[in-house]
């Protein structure tokens, strides 16, 4: 028997560097996505060796493993969360969402050394199409939100690939003012107009550089970006110092060779006999 994973990445619309100091976020789930693909019949482990790792750590079996991702690593999508939770929920099929999250963040934290909140798992596993997440992280309240029609989103790469587990980033100075700063941006963003969206997503850029977590070339694109004409707002996306620049655009027309983002649900598992 075969059972199959198919995990969503994700965007952060606003709320960066919020979930482990218990603020507000706006994710939703999108493409592109992470497969995994589990023998369950095998009596030895096969597969890469990481994901062999993470497998036993979640409490797998002996099984052949295969992982197939679209999603782009270290780019601020998500990759290794959306990693992480595939191989929980292939473990445990009847996992509760919530307890998937967190066990996804545990192996995630042991195994790969990511000492990330929460927010990755949350969006992904709590997504729905066409709508928003606000999760408050103090007490892991999640409301959903229908996404505004022009609410249109672009991701342009940075060309700056990071690796979250050679950072600090959950350790600079001025998390908790950040955090205060943020957290009002968010709940003004939850019924605003992509006007005015746009205006908070370029103040969340500028907050990360004072947080120290951006760095110049980042910061060179997203300044081209907003002063892009049909370019509401831009800011980098992601825990830092690289990725992906999420774009609000004015029309679909704007930054014509980018794709619009499309908002997708949740994680599906599926038996092949």
């Amino acid at each position: 028997m075969l059972r199959k994973v198919k995990v969503p990445s994700r965007v952060n619309i606003i709320g960066e560097h919020t979930d482990y100091v218990g603020g507000l976020a706006m994710p939703f789930a999108c493409s592109p996505y992470l497969e995994i693909t589990v023998d369950t019949n095998p009596s030895e482990y096969s597969g890469d060796a990481t994901v062999i790792d993470l497998w036993k750590c979640a409490g797998g079996w002996p099984t052949k493993i295969h992982v197939e991702s679209e999603i782009p690593i270290g780019k601020g999508m998500s990759s290794s969360a959306a990693l992480c939770l595939g191989i929980v929920l292939a473990v445990n099929e009847s996992i509760e969402p919530m307890d998937a999250c967190i066990e996804a963040q545990r192996i995630e934290h042991e195994i790969l050394g990511t000492n990330c909140g929460l927010l990755d798992q949350i969006a992904i596993m709590f997504a729905r199409k066409n709508c928003f997440s606000l999760i408050n992280f103090t007490n892991l309240e999640i409301s959903q939100f229908d996404i505004p029609h022009d609410w249109k989103f672009k991701l342009v790469d940075s060309g700056v690939h990071r690796a979250l587990s050679q950072t600090s980033y959950n350790t600079q100075k001025n998390t908790n003012e950040h955090a205060k700063q943020e957290n009002a941006r968010v709940e003004l963003a939850i019924d605003a107009g992509s006007v005015e969206l746009g205006k908070l997503l370029n103040e969340t850029h500028q907050s990360l550089i004072d947080l120290g977590v951006s760095n110049s070339i980042v910061n060179k694109s997203v300044e081209e970006l907003q002063k892009t004409d049909g370019v509401l707002g831009a800011r980098m996306m992601g825990g830092g110092f690289g990725g992906m620049i999420l774009v609000l655009v004015s029309r679909e027309d704007v930054l014509p060779s980018e794709p619009l983002v499309i908002s997708s649900g949740p994680p599906v598992l599926e038996e092949i006999i």
